[in-house]
């Protein structure tokens, strides 16, 4: 993990489960309270993280009311024996 922060989630990229762990993220609050996202760089460990905290998929987009533009996603979590795979 590079920042000393407290990992809050496992994002899922949108790989398959057969294909390698890259396109993973950490969500890690910061000692600062600052929200950052980390790439998951090895096999490693994406094990020891999902061990460790929930694993989520990106859900449905969230929507500017005005502009209609999407300004992040819902986060959907997966079952632990599903992250794991």
């Amino acid at each position: 993990m590079k920042s000393n922060g407290k990992v809050i989630a496992l994002l899922l990229g949108e790989r398959s489960a057969r294909e390698s762990v890259l396109g993973a993220q950490r969500l890690v609050r910061d000692e600062d309270g600052t929200i950052v996202l980390e790439d998951v760089e090895t096999r490693e460990d994406f094990d020891a993280t999902a061990r460790t905290t929930g694993c989520f998929r990106r859900g449905k987009p969230i929507l500017d009311p005005e502009s209609r533009e999407v300004i992040g996603y819902e986060m959907e979590e997966v079952p632990p024996l599903h992250a794991m795979a």
